[in-house]
């Protein structure tokens, strides 16, 4: 099978910034992901990968690279895109300074055995899969929030010590899990659960609706083409929208964007509304930005929307016109 690959290339010693690279690759379907690797590094002896706690990116989704060819063609295609599982954290190509990994350990140490120490090594991937990242480079990890879900579940006697611990600055309050994993794995039960046993920080970020603006709908009137996007919240969701042969014949169109199924911060505004608003507004700037001028998404979704519109645009800095429909009253 040949394979159209797009590699990240960066070097902290020599380079200012990362750049990518195009390789054609021959490789069975039968055989896992990672064994491109040394296919590239024969081709330029300058790509380097980790060779312990490997995991990388293809497509933004993060796998340890023993999931088989064939699988990854048939989901994502065979133009790939390799990159590490954090750019912020790389220092040679795929190989990353993991330093806050392991300083993320610390905050559990004393209340781990040695299988726990070896579990938390196990969640190195879904470490630098933390969506968080995205929004808070000092976040602690979703791992050692995981490793402390799995300490209270198996009663260690330290519980109020554990979610004091996580509960820092940059830890549980901060997190809001999503799914960035090749091979799905829903933690999003673990982050509530934790949430509802701990205590939830006095400062919670309040954004002030001073001097911001009201939603208000735009007038498509005089519009011929109308772009329309589907938001989702999350990879889980069960939902899946399409526009109808008749509203398409109306000169609607379907938007697609790359955070249709990305979290905008509705589990957190309670607890940290700042960060829950820069969410948001990543989502519909990216939707707008994207051609829509209409997002579509169940009600609790459309709601928190217009109810934070305006603190929205102030946290971005930015306005937004774009309408927010709710899927069940959708209609042209």
């Amino acid at each position: 099978m040949k394979l159209n690959l797009r590699v990240f290339f960066f070097n902290a010693k020599t380079d200012y910034l990362p750049y990518y690279k195009n390789f054609k690759i021959n490789i069975a379907d039968d055989e896992p992901l990672k064994n491109i690797l040394p296919k590239i590094k024969e081709q330029n002896i300058f790509f380097n990968y980790p060779q312990e706690n490997l995991s990388f990116r293809v497509n933004s989704l993060v796998t340890d690279g023993r999931v088989k060819v064939k699988d990854v063609v048939k989901e994502l295609g065979k133009e790939l895109l390799i990159e590490p599982t954090s750019s912020y954290h790389a220092s040679n190509c795929l190989i990353l300074n993991d330093d806050d990994f392991y300083e993320s350990y610390k905050l559990l140490e004393e209340f781990c055995n040695e299988d726990d120490k070896i579990f938390y090594q196990s969640l190195h991937a879904e470490h630098y899969a933390s969506a968080t990242f995205e929004y808070n480079k000092k976040y602690i990890g979703d791992a050692v929030i995981i490793l402390a879900s799995r300490l209270i579940y198996n009663k260690n006697p330290h519980r109020e010590e554990i979610l004091k611990a996580i509960s820092c600055p940059n830890g549980l309050w901060d997190a809001e899990f999503e799914d960035n994993m090749l091979i799905p794995q829903d933690y999003s039960g673990t982050f509530n659960l934790l949430r509802d046993l701990s205590i939830p920080p006095k400062d919670k970020n309040r954004v002030s609706d001073l001097g911001t603006r009201y939603y208000k709908e735009q007038d498509l009137s005089n519009l011929e083409k109308v772009g329309v996007a589907f938001y989702y919240g999350n990879r889980f969701a069960k939902e899946r929208y399409e526009l109808s042969n008749e509203v398409k014949e109306k000169g609607y169109f379907e938007v697609k964007f790359n955070h249709s199924h990305k979290s905008c911060g509705i589990n957190i505004a309670d607890f940290n509304e700042e960060l829950a608003l820069i969410k948001a507004g990543r989502v519909l700037s990216d939707a707008y930005d994207s051609g829509a001028v209409i997002l579509v998404a169940n009600k609790d979704y459309i709601n928190y929307f217009k109810r934070n519109y305006g603190k929205i645009e102030k946290v971005i800095n930015r306005e937004l016109r774009i309408n927010l429909v709710d899927i069940d009253n959708f209609s042209v």
